[in-house]
């Protein structure tokens, strides 16, 4: 039975090794070469009999295998394919030594997780054979800056940030069960970032188990700007001096981006996808066949704020100016984020926000109107922290006033809309117009009202007389 323990399809090409007499305890007697081997390798390697003698053990057998390739007879092979997680009965075999490989150029980087068994030596009776591969794995985080001081240190799938603000991302990349097989082992991280992540190069840090290794000596770092992507690449892993690479152990890479001015707003997020490239064949000397991890994405949301700005019948209303300021650990004030100022327009856009608190300061008010108070608001946001494609699941904005933000759609950007009413001023009387003239009457009538009863009472004192 040939059993499949790997993530691909096989086909395997079995070989007849040595013939023989095969009794109950598995011992193959009277050796002689099998059909799998050349006829005219036969007298060039000497009798079968003495090189099975040579075979003492699992590493003499593994480094039989490889040498016995040359002389393999290609027309007296059984091929067989099995599916993946799956297995097959080989039926009818006679009794003998044989070797089991993979047939050259089936594992290759499509479909991904593919590898190359190494060789299996079989003495044939009723007998399994299972697939003796391993293959990396690759594990990509960024780190959700609100949550790095606490348990995890925030690294996920996804997170949130302001335009302009760094991301860090962390790469981990393990190894096969069976590294130690491998004479020279290829390992190369590719990272490819979208058009509003800007990647530094300086701040690449590879290490292995914690000690850190060197550019340029340990590994290369190749940066294609052209496409947005870079790769740490080590030609030869056990080659590296400066650590013990095992099968155990863990490959780092961190580095950080900023988060740029083409940077998707909401939606679907500004992705970043990494997958591994490694050596798959344990049988091949040199830089062999390559294998290829499945991608793995990473996404980073950032959102715009909309505030259209009105007067108490609802129409738009100009000559007004912004402030945004963002407010962590509750501090009154807050961090200035930006002024945005329409001179004609009435749609102040903050674009490239993260979720948290916010205030905004009206710092120009439109003639004759009054100045709104500061509005406190909170952006909030839900998104898939651990998933193979991280999604925005929602988009709410939550205000201490009376003011409501809706989510909506425009010119493909997901945005959280508000208005903003300015109130008139009251018309207060001033000192002089209609008031003075009603005083400069009223005391025109008492001064000739007092002159009219000085005459009256002059003329009375003459006629008593």
């Amino acid at each position: 039975m040939l059993k499949n323990e790997g993530s691909t399809p096989h086909t395997f090409q079995i070989y007849q090794i040595f013939s023989g007499d095969l009794d109950e305890s598995k011992t193959l007697s009277n050796i002689q070469w099998g059909t799998g081997i050349k006829e005219a390798s036969k007298e060039t390697l000497g009798t079968a009999a003495e090189k099975a003698q040579t075979l003492t053990g699992e590493s003499e057998a593994k480094e039989f295998a490889k040498t016995i390739q040359e002389h393999l007879n290609e027309d007296n092979k059984l091929e067989v394919r099995v599916e993946k997680n799956d297995s097959t009965t080989v039926a009818n075999l006679n009794a003998g030594y044989y070797l089991i490989k993979d047939k050259e150029g089936s594992q290759t980087q499509t479909p991904p997780n593919s590898a190359y068994t190494s060789y299996i030596l079989k003495v044939v009776g009723n007998t399994t054979a299972k697939t003796k591969l391993d293959v990396p794995e690759l594990v990509k985080k960024v780190q959700e800056n609100s949550k790095k001081d606490i348990e995890g240190n925030g690294w996920q799938d996804a997170a949130d940030y302001n335009i302009d603000e760094v991301i860090p991302y962390k790469l981990t990349g393990t190894l096969p069960s069976n590294y130690a097989e491998y004479e020279t082992y290829f390992y190369e991280f590719n990272d490819i970032m979208s058009a509003g992540l800007t990647f530094d190069k300086m701040s690449v840090k590879v290490t292995v188990d914690g000690t850190t290794l060197t550019a340029d000596q340990d590994y290369s770092l190749i940066v294609h700007s052209d496409t947005n992507s870079f790769q740490v690449r080590f030609e030869n892993l056990k080659a590296i001096q400066s650590v013990m690479i095992t099968s155990t152990s863990q490959i780092v890479v961190e580095y950080k981006c900023r988060l740029n001015g083409n940077a998707v707003i909401a939606g679907n997020g500004n992705p970043n996808t990494a997958y591994l490239v490694y050596s798959n064949n344990p049988n091949q000397s040199g830089g062999g066949d390559h294998g290829k991890t499945p991608e793995d994405k990473n996404v980073v949301f950032t959102y715009k704020v909309v505030v259209n700005k009105k007067d108490e019948e609802n129409h738009s209303l100009q000559g007004a100016q912004f402030e945004l300021r963002k407010i962590v650990n509750d501090q009154d004030e807050g961090t200035k984020i930006d002024t945005v100022t329409v001179t004609e327009g009435t749609k102040f856009n903050f674009k490239g926000l993260d979720a948290g608190k916010y205030k905004l300061i009206e710092t120009v008010t439109p003639s004759g109107y009054n100045t709104i108070q500061p509005i406190i608001f909170t952006i909030e946001a839900t998104y898939d922290e651990e998933s193979d494609d991280p999604q925005l699941t929602s988009l709410t904005g939550q205000t201490e006033g009376e003011i409501v933000f809706i989510r909506k759609t425009e010119e493909r950007e997901d945005s959280l809309s508000t208005d903003v009413i300015n109130k008139k001023g009251i018309q207060l009387p001033e000192t002089g117009g209609m008031g003075r003239y009603l005083i400069y009457t009223l005391g025109t009538i008492f001064v000739l009202t007092a002159l009219g009863y000085t005459v009256y009472k002059r003329n009375r004192k003459h006629t008593e007389k």
